[in-house]
């Protein structure tokens, strides 16, 4: 069975917060005192699923790396237990590795299809440039 996720979802910032961080009223309302306090609400039922499914697949998406080489660099991440390559540019196509296979490298069509993904792989690339988490590789 799946792990229970503690606490609640705040649909105004989009985070699993401790029970605490909500009020009574917030806890129907699904925002925290914090978005509460700072009045932000939630547009539509919609939007707040979108954000929701941000807020999952950024936490599915493990891994993440930078890798410089001469003249082009990579972006590599795991997903559900998959890894996976695209150009560092994000627009190219997506591969998932398959290390026991003899053609290890495959264009995995699923991934392209979800836009939410896209998304956060456009966020997760930014933040991995941020911390610095780089691998150069000069030949």
């Amino acid at each position: 069975m799946g792990r229970m996720k503690r606490g609640h979802y705040c649909k105004g910032c989009g985070d699993f917060l401790p029970n605490e961080k909500f009020s009574g009223r917030g806890h129907r309302e699904h925002l925290c005192k914090e978005c509460k306090k700072e009045g932000r609400l939630v547009n539509t039922e919609l939007n707040s699923n979108y954000d929701r499914n941000l807020h999952l697949l950024s936490k599915a998406i493990r891994n993440c790396m930078i890798v410089y080489m001469e003249h082009e660099s990579f972006f590599l991440f795991e997903y559900k237990s998959s890894r996976y390559i695209m150009g560092g540019n994000l627009n190219s196509e997506i591969y998932v590795y398959q290390g026991d296979k003899e053609q290890k490298f495959l264009v995995s069509e699923k991934l392209h299809k979800i836009e939410a993904l896209m998304d956060v792989l456009y966020k997760k690339y930014y933040e991995t440039m941020e911390t610095i988490i780089v691998l150069n590789m000069k030949n």
